[in-house]
């Protein structure tokens, strides 16, 4: 299998759109109520969302390609939450399509974008993850990345966890 990641661009949406939708929809279930999954991660909402993201240029999204087909995504940006100073950045989404988890393509993805920020001398890395979502916390910290004390109430009202990696 090759593998591939390189920036994404105006091309990519509908592909964005897809890999955040479906693995979402996949890797949510059971933690956010089904009528939200199916709207807010529509995939025509995720697509119009990247379509904006990448006229803006903010976040910064990378593609992740198996064999030539969309496999996942990761934006990096400003930090969205809290009173970081400049010394920080956010990693505000890491998503592979169900068919490519456990192939190493999630952490071939988010140690490409550790590398890419540490490119720009930031040092200071926070994330969110949902509580519930076990699976992520579990990989987050594989990587190196540490519960950072701090939570806050989701727009889906669920708990999301500050994971910091520094």
């Amino acid at each position: 299998m090759s593998r591939l990641i390189r920036y994404a661009n105006s091309n990519d949406a509908e592909a964005l759109g897809k890999i955040h939708s479906q693995s979402s929809q996949e890797g949510y279930k059971g933690i956010i109520p089904d009528d939200v999954l199916y709207d807010v991660f529509s995939l025509e909402r995720r697509t119009s969302r990247f379509i904006s993201e990448l006229s803006i240029g903010e976040p910064k999204t990378a593609i992740v390609f198996e064999d030539d087909k969309p496999a996942g995504l990761i934006s990096i940006g400003k930090c969205r939450y809290g009173n970081n100073d400049e010394s920080w950045i956010e990693i505000w989404r890491v998503y592979i399509i169900r068919e490519f988890w456990g192939s190493g393509a999630a952490k071939d993805l988010i140690e490409w974008g550790i590398n890419e920020i540490k490119k720009t001398g930031i040092k200071n890395i926070e994330l969110w993850v949902l509580e519930e979502n076990m699976r992520a916390r579990g990989f987050y910290e594989k990587i190196g990345f540490k519960h950072g004390d701090t939570s806050m109430m989701s727009d889906s009202g669920d708990i999301e966890l500050r994971y910091i990696m520094q």
